[in-house]
């Protein structure tokens, strides 16, 4: 089976919150996630792994959600 690659839905000037919760888990819903940010030439991914339940899932980023996950470090 082939894995569809998720693309991630906040924009650059979002909320905190929406961030957030676009991250979170989507298995058991938690907002309780670790992120690992990979930045390429012009876009980039980050992997989600959460907390609570360990599903993890790599997420695609447009170039100015990598700039915002860039500037928001955990």
């Amino acid at each position: 089976m082939e894995e569809t690659r998720e693309l991630a839905i906040f924009r650059g000037d979002d909320d905190p919150s929406l961030v957030a919760a676009a991250l979170a888990c989507r298995t058991c819903l938690s907002g309780d996630v670790d992120w690992a940010l990979d930045v390429d030439d012009f876009d980039g991914q980050v992997e989600c792994r959460c907390r609570n339940c360990g599903y993890v899932r790599t997420v695609s980023l447009t170039s100015e959600q990598t700039l915002r996950l860039s500037l928001q470090r955990e």
